[in-house]
């Protein structure tokens, strides 16, 4: 069966732990720690293929332990790992994430280790011809624009998170059929704290079908060129909000290929970002499709 959604970027290591507070210049215990697979696009394609849409996923690693713990984990779902390029004698990229036990919110420092970014050259433009969604995340960005372009020459939808700005961004933007982006991303690049304004802003950048900005516990805003649309997120027991907007991403990505309307789309990508939060870890709390459900059914 060909892959629905092919992610395309940044794949890494994390390291988590969940602090009493954020240090800065002190010391403080750690009360739970873990590690488990990371980035944006590859936590996205993640979710995705949790919740049971078969999913493939683009991007390098080393030839280190923490690169055969992403494989791996990527594999342990059913995701399609042959389009990773394993580059020798290299570190893997990896996060380190603290966490605040009270808030649930996070502090992230990560770095691309040591690998050579993906070439145009490298792609399998077979299992891009084969998807509905191209999913980016601007990281890998040669390679993001020529898959970007391939995809569009041949019907398939190009959707990107936006959340870090990186050189020839624009141009990732102009190319995207979807783009939502992060408040931050938004405020940033769009040089505005109104979701509405940017939001237009952005589908104002080429041929599109839906853009959006994710508001974090506010919820998340969306326009299709004719509509708005606005959903508020879901509360539940906040653990850990990292991965909470890729996760989101991969939902909304799963729902398109549902052929779920655009305000079912937003309310099935909140709901699932909601439940990951729930759980210490981007991954961990990620529901599987009769979770998502249930949890639908329970919180109208």
């Amino acid at each position: 069966m060909h892959s629905q959604i092919v992610g395309l970027g940044y794949c890494g290591w994390d390291y988590l732990c969940v602090l009493p507070s954020i240090p800065i210049d002190d010391k403080v215990k750690i009360i739970q720690s873990m590690e488990q697979g990371g980035g944006p696009s590859a936590t996205a394609t993640f979710a995705a293929a949790k919740l049971g849409i078969p999913c493939a996923f683009a991007g390098v690693v080393g030839d280190d332990s923490p690169g055969n713990q992403i494989i791996q984990s990527f594999k342990s779902i059913g995701i399609d790992t042959s389009s990773i390029r394993i580059r020798p004698n290299v570190k893997s990229p990896t996060a380190y994430c603290w966490i605040e036990q009270q808030s649930g919110k996070r502090s992230i420092a990560w770095t691309s280790g040591e690998c050579k970014p993906l070439s145009p050259s490298e792609l399998n433009y077979d299992q891009i011809r084969g998807a509905r969604i191209l999913h980016l995340d601007g990281h890998q960005t040669e390679a993001a624009i020529a898959a970007a372009k391939f995809a569009k020459d041949n019907g398939v939808i190009v959707s990107i998170d936006a959340g870090t700005i990186v050189p020839n961004i624009e141009q990732l933007l102009e190319l995207a059929d979807i783009v939502i982006a992060s408040e931050k991303f938004a405020r940033n690049f769009c040089g505005t704290d109104d979701p509405v304004a940017a939001s237009k802003k952005l589908f104002a950048m080429g041929e599109k079908r839906f853009t959006g900005v994710t508001l974090g516990a506010r919820g998340s805003f969306g326009f299709d060129g004719t509509n708005e649309y606005f959903q508020d997120s879901f509360t539940v027991d906040v653990v850990d909000t990292t991965g909470a907007g890729d996760t989101y991403h991969g939902a909304f990505a799963a729902a398109i290929v549902l052929n779920l309307p655009y305000q079912d789309a937003m309310r099935f990508a909140s709901a699932t970002a909601a439940l990951k939060c729930t759980k210490l870890g981007g991954r961990t709390g990620l529901p599987d499709m009769e979770t998502l459900n249930q949890f639908l059914e329970l919180n109208p």
